[in-house]
């Protein structure tokens, strides 16, 4: 008996050891479809993606197994009914699903577990779960309804805001209730007075409809496909027993934007909803509350709400407890059955737009009843107000951007009187540096105003700080200016225009990718693109989704330069497998646009080719057919590469002589031989050449030469526009001439990023001296050139994408230290984990590197030329660390597995 019990004790010991034993490995952040949990996902095979994470050096997975199934007490009995993958012999953590089809409305609950390089396991991750949208069109029984119909679809007046309603019974106890709606142009919804969800301004912006596109400002040819999403909630917990209500308030958003109407005509209906609510209880039994003709509609105090101009509430006409149960609702209409847009409902996997942070301000009263509220920095959003005053009392809110103008930035609230009352818009938002608060009769505070910064919720994933002020200085704009500018699109601007032009989203694609998730968001940018070109001709138009605005060719070209940057980074084949042809099709169209001598001379018909847009002064040195061939030729062998990925070796062959062919029609035309100047070398014309490849390689260094000479002519200053700014840097810096890109950029006065030295400019501007022909030309919240911050993380931190090995599973530290900067540190959080580039000069000029390589990835790290060129890593003389492998031809290039490192290159 003893003898049995000291066996028991042992293997509760060894159990309890185990258990509590630290393991190498954990396999952890579980996603799918780039997301955690999502509630509404429709491939029939999603992404599944783990990382792993470990304390250790050269921890990497040799093997996984995934388990999905339809519930999770068989997970936690490692049993599945979906899918097991088995032991799979692979580094891979990014998989495909491969289970049996799920159906509308499934839920899978997965797991992982690996092994790593040893094959030790790892122990099972913890356990994530994924819901399958509505996946058919017959999924949805509800129908769209309105509260009107649109009797002036010519006219650009607009209506007070649609409030509808519904209420109904609950009689069983609730397992499970899931909210799908879809409110265009933007919803909010509740359920029993409880606004249902945090984000703001949704569904997402897509081309939603068919509409009658009139007084454009330049021909479009309307061969568009649409979408429309719709969002989920899970309300479960919302609902209670016996009666119940839901209350949804439509705003016009993009959908009936009549506001701006410099592009065009472009909206397409009044507000519409569908919402379809289904409910599961605990005894087996489903019901489900349908959008329909038994729901009532009136209209409220949202008496005007509009993108561009703001919205007027009148408070008087406060329509109470509108949207709980039990309201007195006779005096609403039945809501009106509508025309359905023909866009095909479809999940929003673009994140939400939420209110992401408060901002404090800086408060005077100017007199004669203006108050004034001053922010420290740009913000695009709204403001909340709490006052007191008398019924019919009037607040007119003005919001004036850093440039001092208004753009027609306004907000109006009309007292009811009496208590205090609070208030903030739904459906628009500002970009504004200072408030004009104009209110007689009603007092104002420093308390009465609190700002709220508004944009979509996509993760930071770069840091970026050096010992030059001016760099930090233009990421912190930068990454305030894409804020400002994420509003389910990548915009233009967040005030005057507003548009996802697509010319200005490739020339950043580089610098997004860098600082933010764009899992999602830049694959629905490419899909806007997909939406919105001509599918019989190719054309890709300058804003998607399509929304006018001018551009050329290396607007369109976007088609394929962000997919193709999107797959170097994130190692998804799918984006290029999904828009081969369409992005075929891009190039097919330019080869439509030639001349005789074989350049890119014309779009659309009456359409615009800008060129460089934004050279200082917009001053026009190079010819646009100069950017349009040069364009032709990178998108050409981007697509060599596509369908080298893709194994479409005709293709590959046929693009890639394609491109040779661009390549020497464009150097015939704008190569001068006699002074190794492409068009005489001004306004990048040099670097678009060497950027994109198109100089002969006998003439590279004479073309580079002449670059230097030009750019010491103009004191190293840039005298470039959008397009030829981002490839100046690349140009030199590829060239082993990164001192003088750093010279560029280090420019205090114009040309140059100096403005960012005055507290008074917080982010980008569109032009380089700020200013434009007018109020309505220029603008202080412009990415564009933000394009220059992908050049502190590749080049001066040096993390760089390995393009033979796309997606960060190998890629490459290259630090580049220059002139006067003392040090330079950058993160870039991979799909795998955190990769970190951290150097410095220490006291005796020694170079000093840290580096952290996430698990199962390798680096190859290149060291600076520097002093004796002697490189130790803790301390340990290179050769001697275990794991690294030195480059026999190249003794400054090593290769490291997984772990952190500290490098030291000494001096002397």
């Amino acid at each position: 008996m003893k003898k049995n019990r000291k066996n028991i004790l042992i293997i509760l010991f060894v159990v309890i050891f185990t258990a509590c034993e630290k393991k190498d490995i954990l396999v952890e952040n579980l996603l799918c479809d780039y997301m955690e949990e999502p509630l509404s996902i429709e491939s029939v095979t999603p992404l599944l993606k783990w990382q792993l994470s470990s304390d250790k050096r050269a921890k990497s997975q040799s093997a996984y197994r995934i388990l999905v199934s339809s519930d999770i007490s068989l997970l936690e009995k490692d049993q599945s009914d979906y899918w097991d993958s088995g032991k799979v012999q692979s580094s891979g953590s990014i998989i495909r699903y491969k289970g049996i089809p799920l159906n509308s409305k499934a839920q899978a609950y997965w797991k992982v577990m690996v092994w790593d390089e040893t094959g030790t396991p790892s122990g099972w991750s913890d356990i994530a779960t994924w819901t399958m949208g509505l996946l058919q069109p017959s999924d949805w029984k509800a129908k769209w309804i309105g509260q009107r119909v649109d009797q002036f679809p010519d006219s650009t007046q607009i209506f007070p805001a649609p409030y509808l309603r519904k209420e109904f019974a609950v009689g069983k106890t609730v397992k499970k209730a899931m909210a799908y709606i879809s409110g265009l142009g933007f919803y909010e919804m509740y359920i029993n007075g409880e606004k249902i969800g945090d984000q703001v301004l949704s569904p997402a912006v897509t081309n939603y409809d068919r509409r009658s596109l009139k007084n454009l400002l330049y021909h479009y040819d309307d061969q568009s496909t649409q979408r429309v999403f719709y969002n989920t909630f899970d309300v479960t917990k919302n609902l209670k027993a016996k009666n119940n209500a839901i209350g949804v308030i439509l705003g016009n958003g993009w959908y009936n934007q009549r506001d701006r109407i410099v592009e065009g005509y472009m909206w397409y209906d009044v507000p519409k909803m569908i919402l379809q609510l289904e409910i599961e209880y605990k005894d087996g039994t489903r019901e489900t509350i349908v959008s329909d003709k038994s729901w009532k509609a009136t209209t409220g105090p949202l008496v005007h709400d509009a993108i561009f101009t703001g919205e007027v509430y009148d408070a008087r006409l406060d329509l109470g407890a509108w949207n709980r149960e039990s309201y007195e609702d006779k005096a609403w209409q039945a809501a009106l059955e509508v025309r359905p847009p023909s866009g095909r409902l479809m999940a929003q996997t673009v994140p939400f737009t939420k209110v992401m942070r408060t901002v404090d301000t800086t408060f005077k009263n100017s007199g004669d009843s203006i108050y004034t509220f001053t922010l420290p920095e740009t913000v695009s959003g709204w403001c909340s107000i709490d006052v007191k005053g008398n019924k019919g009392d009037i607040l007119k809110l003005r919001f004036i951007t850093e440039e001092g103008y208004d753009y027609g930035q306004t907000d109006t609230y009309i007292l009811r009187g009496g208590n205090s009352e609070t208030w903030e818009p739904k459906f628009t938002w500002h970009t504004f540096r200072k408030i004009e608060i104009a209110a007689k009769g009603t007092s104002v505070s420093e308390r009465s105003v609190t700002v709220k910064s508004i944009y979509t919720d996509v993760d930071n994933t770069g840091s970026f700080e050096c010992s030059n002020e001016l760099f930090n200085r233009i990421h912190r704009a930068w990454v305030r200016t894409m804020h400002a500018n994420f509003k389910g699109i990548i915009s233009s601007d967040p005030h005057r225009e507003r548009l996802a032009y697509t010319g200005d989203g490739q020339v950043i694609s580089e610098s997004l990718l860098y600082s933010f998730d764009m899992t999602r968001f830049l694959s629905k940018f490419i899909d806007d693109m997909d939406d919105a070109r001509n599918k019989n001709s190719g054309y890709v138009p300058h804003t998607a989704p399509f929304s006018g605005g001018g551009g050329g060719p290396a607007w369109g070209s976007a088609y394929v330069i962000i997919p193709w940057a999107y797959f170097c980074h994130y190692g998804d084949i799918s984006i290029l497998q999904k828009h081969y042809n369409g992005m075929k099709q891009w190039i097919g169209y330019l080869q439509t646009r030639t001349d005789e001598r074989g350049l890119v001379v014309r779009e659309e018909p009456g359409g615009w080719c800008l060129g460089d847009w934004c050279t200082p002064y917009n001053s026009i040195e190079i010819p646009t057919e100069f950017v349009n061939t040069a364009f032709f030729y990178r998108t050409a062998s981007i697509m060599a590469d596509v369908a080298k990925v893709l194994g479409r070796g005709d293709d590959e062959a046929a693009f890639a002589s394609l491109a040779e062919t661009i390549k020497s029609n464009f150097n015939k035309a704008f190569f001068d031989p006699s002074t190794s100047h492409y068009r005489k070398g001004k306004q990048g014309a040099d670097a678009y050449a060497l950027a994109f490849g198109l100089v002969p390689g006998d003439k590279r260094d004479n073309v580079l030469a002449a670059m230097l000479e030009h750019l010491e002519s103009i004191n190293y200053h840039f005298d470039t526009g959008i397009f030829g700014t981002p490839l100046t840097l690349s140009a030199l810096t590829e060239n082993g001439r990164v001192d003088i890109a750093y010279k560029l950029m280090d420019q205090k006065d114009f040309t140059g990023y100096g403005y960012l030295m005055d507290d008074k400019n917080s982010t980008l501007w569109e032009t380089w001296d700020g200013g434009g022909d007018d109020p309505n030309g220029s603008g202080h919240c412009h990415p564009m050139f933000g394009s220059v911050v992908a050049w502190f993380y590749n080049s001066l931190a040096g993390i760089k994408a390995d393009k033979l090995n796309p997606g960060m599973k190998h890629f490459y530290i290259e630090p580049k230290p220059v002139q006067d900067l003392r040090y330079c540190k950058a993160s870039y959080n991979s799909l795998y984990g955190k990769i970190v580039s951290d150097w410095s000069i220490d006291k005796e000029e020694n170079f000093c590197l840290k580096v952290l390589i996430p698990a199962n990835t390798t680096a190859t790290i290149s060291f600076p030329e520097w002093g004796k060129n002697i490189v130790s890593e803790s301390g340990i003389p290179l050769e001697k660390v275990s794991g690294i492998t030195v480059d026999k031809k190249s003794p400054n290039q090593i290769t490291v597995p997984s772990g952190a490192y500290s490098f030291i290159v000494s001096k002397y």
